[in-house]
């Protein structure tokens, strides 16, 4: 009784939280639509664009996060381990998730210690992981570095994102995984949650630590068989 009660209680702010986070863009798209029909300038008009574009896609990303949490409570993302060539996928998870939010000054840093490491994992999921992962650090540090390894270590591939960043207040890594939890950019807060939920379906796990104006680390670690090792 107290599990569905808990579940209950659960999917109730669920649903207003979502509720909530849609409606704020959706009413200020069909805010600054409507300021078209009014008197204004062409400089008035790039405005109202931009906030159009911007609150269109804040919109379209919440509803694709929505979508796939659905999936995913469901136990409807499929899941496919194949042979993969780490080495040659992690450089390009990384620069796809800081692709657009590089900041002048700030290093990106890819350590690659492997000529080749064919390891059974699913890459696409994973993959996802990383990008989100790596687009929160490069979100959330204006100054200093993003510093993205990797290594396998008694039979799990552990995946290590460094930031110089603004930092997580103790109070609320505890909270940090859960769904609406946004960060200091106001984002949707749904991006960790989903990485979660694929790293636990995967087998793996994934913790965070971080101090305020210190930066933050997240390691990402996930069970899977090796078949080809090869160190630079």
């Amino acid at each position: 009784t107290q599990r569905a009660q808990d579940t209950e209680t659960e999917k109730n702010e669920f649903m207003r939280n979502m509720s909530y986070e849609i409606r704020t863009p959706l009413t200020a798209v069909v805010g600054f639509a409507e300021l078209f029909e009014q008197r204004h300038t062409p400089e008035e008009e790039t405005i109202f664009v931009n906030e159009i574009r911007s609150n269109a896609s804040r919109l379209l990303e919440l509803i694709n996060n929505i979508l796939f949490l659905s999936r995913l409570d469901a136990r409807m993302i499929e899941f496919s381990a194949q042979p993969t060539d780490f080495a040659e996928q992690f450089d390009m998870f990384c620069q796809d998730g800081w692709g657009g939010r590089t900041v002048e000054g700030v290093k990106y840093v890819v350590e690659n210690p492997y000529r080749h490491l064919s390891v059974v994992i699913d890459s696409q999921n994973l993959g996802h992981v990383i990008r989100q992962v790596v687009a929160n650090a490069a979100q959330n540090t204006q100054k200093g570095a993003v510093h993205a390894r990797y290594d396998y270590i008694n039979d799990q591939l552990v995946i290590t994102i460094d930031d110089t960043g603004c930092g997580i207040p103790q109070d609320k890594l505890t909270t940090i995984f859960d769904r609406f939890v946004s960060g200091e950019h106001n984002g949707i807060g749904l991006g960790l949650s989903i990485c979660q939920d694929l790293i636990t379906q995967m087998g793996g796990t994934i913790r965070i630590n971080s101090k305020v104006g210190r930066g933050t680390t997240v390691w990402i670690s996930l069970p899977c068989e090796a078949n080809e090792i090869e160190r630079k």
